[in-house]
């Protein structure tokens, strides 16, 4: 059964609330067509919410066109409890929709709108792209309860993307912000349009993209430090591993990737020129970022997605499957990456276990409603605390010995092995709590063995750490210290050490993007590596494994820990 077996969410999030879960399914269970959902919310209070998402279509000369329908809208009175379910903008032959996200203006609501035209969109096999021809708007007095179009003029050249928002408008500056991207320059480029009225919209300026990047779906945000100026966050598409979808696919199954980020002074008139944010993770898909009202940046992201080729069974396991959050409080550097959502898998083919595209609202301080959507199916709803943070250890039971393994008089362990059955102690961790973070611990190798790279047998002291979505191996030989690294299933060496068996304190460090550091005896080994992505179950684990010929291993652990991954200052 792969993890996790039931829904799981983190610490600060609540129990989340399905708005909606209807979708065409196949005869074998699996989905007939429709793709991505990707909601927006708005909340008016702490009980009137207004969620809205895009509804597929059948399209008799494409049998399955993705990303374009009707958009569907949901109130809920109460919190979040219970919702009212209806059409914001219904699909016909002649249009549809690409998009929506809301701007409130003291509680009149408006719903940006990425319009298809069908005639104008075509290719030459009959099939439309998905992506709008125009941005149009509707708006509700009413909390959402009806809409009337609301006409407006878009001043933005004709271009092969139109004008696509995935972002939340900012007031800032006298003027209405949106965050938008479109084709400019033989590449994709971000902005934001301005507007002092909602009803003529300029573009201001287009950030120049970091070299060898294509960014798309910004959002933007005030600055934490400078009142007056914005951040803007885009997504990255990552084209120094080579242009062809093949190569793009290879980079990103063996990387860390990162979002693009740019600032401006002058209200997106103009902007810095983007660069890559090793703080905030990025794998070509949305990374939702605000700012709350004590100054807060909140960044909700996948651990793993990409442009991978192929069909469904041919992408990464785990793909688009967990959702993580960090926080940067006003002042400090960012916070660690901590679980958001997690949830089962309800398909075995496209979009199995997804929880992906998040956007979120404030309703008070530092608390937010967050709409995401899970599976291509259930649009959720959940409430997510930032005020809070949390640490000490992360593990979530008691110790495992297994394989002969025993305690020692110092409350470590000692472990044995002499053939291929390995000897550990294992401790579940507390997956709610699950965070990007530090391993620690003490220990020697007693009894050397060899390592083989590809089974893994001759491990002299072992080191697994399984946070439901990342995996870092460590494996303690006396010539040095091997691990697996993302996109490998094959041990190979990091740090070589003549002696590295000998008693030592080893550190090992895991960021948001799965980058990981090792030290010794608080020395940095300048190994750093991307660890594996994994639906291995949460877990801390410490073995021994010897070989098939009878090649012993032995370890002494005498003590280890397990905490979330604060940063410096």
């Amino acid at each position: 059964m792969p993890w996790p077996e039931t829904d799981v969410v983190g610490t600060h999030v609540s129990t989340p609330v399905t708005v909606y879960g209807k979708a065409e399914r196949a005869p074998d269970g699996e989905l007939a067509h429709e793709g991505n959902r990707v909601p927006d919310i708005v909340a008016l209070d702490a009980r009137r919410l207004v969620v809205g998402w895009r509804a597929g279509v059948r399209d008799a000369r494409d049998p399955s066109p993705k990303d374009q329908g009707a958009i569907m809208c949901a109130r809920s009175e109460d919190g979040g409890a219970t919702w009212a379910v209806g059409t914001l903008a219904e699909a016909t032959a002649e249009h549809r929709y690409h998009y929506v996200v809301f701007l409130n203006d003291g509680g009149v609501l408006y719903a940006l709108l990425g319009l298809i035209v069908v005639d104008r969109d075509r290719d030459r096999r009959g099939n439309v792209d998905g992506f709008p021809t125009a941005l149009v708007m509707r708006r509700s007095t009413d909390a959402g309860r009806t809409w009337t179009d609301f006409p407006i003029t878009v001043d933005v050249p004709d271009n092969g993307r139109g004008v696509v928002v995935a972002g939340k408008p900012l007031r800032h500056g006298g003027h209405w912000l949106v965050p938008y991207w479109r084709h400019a320059g033989g590449t994709t480029r971000a902005g934001v349009l301005r507007s002092a009225d909602l009803r003529t919209w300029r573009s201001g300026g287009l950030a120049e993209n970091p070299p060898g990047v294509a960014v798309e779906e910004p959002q933007i945000a005030l600055s934490s430090g400078d009142p007056g100026a914005l951040v803007m966050v885009a997504r990255t598409l990552d084209l120094r591993g080579g242009a062809s979808a093949a190569e793009r696919d290879a980079y990103y199954r063996v990387r860390a990737t990162h979002c693009a980020t740019a600032t401006s002074a002058d209200a997106g008139l103009t902007w810095s020129p983007m660069t890559l944010d090793e703080d905030l993770p990025n794998y070509y898909v949305k990374t939702f970022f605000t700012r709350d009202s004590e100054g807060r940046h909140l960044a909700i992201y996948n651990t793993l997605a990409g442009p991978f080729t192929g069909p469904p069974e041919s992408k990464p396991d785990q793909y688009r499957e967990v959702l993580h959050y960090k926080v940067r409080r006003p002042g400090e550097p960012w916070g660690p990456g901590r679980l958001f959502a997690d949830g089962r898998r309800l398909t075995r083919g496209a979009a199995r276990g997804w929880d992906v595209y998040p956007s979120a609202d404030e309703y008070a301080p530092g608390r937010f409603f967050v709409v995401w959507e899970h599976n291509q199916i259930n649009i959720k709803v959940a409430g997510l605390d930032i005020s809070r943070g949390f640490s000490g250890d992360l593990l979530g039971g008691s110790w495992k010995l297994y394989g002969g393994a025993r305690r020692t008089s110092g409350g470590g362990f000692a472990l044995r092995s002499a053939g291929t059955a390995a000897s550990g102690a294992t401790c579940p961790l507390d997956v709610r709590r699950s965070c990007d973070f530090v391993l620690e611990f003490r220990g020697r190798v007693d009894d050397d063995s060899a390592l083989d790279p590809r089974t893994g047998n001759g491990v002299c002291l072992g080191a697994k750490v399984a946070n439901g979505a990342r995996r870092l191996m460590l494996a303690v030989q006396r010539s040095g210290v091997w691990t697996m690294r993302k996109g490998s299933s094959v041990w190979e060496r990091i740090h070589a050490l003549d002696g590295a068996g000998r008693l030592a304190t080893w550190r090992a460090t895991v960021d948001g993007s799965g980058v990981a550091r090792l030290y010794r005896d608080g020395a940095d080994t300048g190994a750093v590596w991307v660890v594996q992505d994994s639906r291995d179950s949460p877990q801390l684990t410490h073995w021994v494994t010897g070989t098939p010929g009878g090649n012993a291993a032995a370890a002494t652990v005498e003590w280890t820990r397990l905490s979330p991954a604060l940063p410096e200052m």
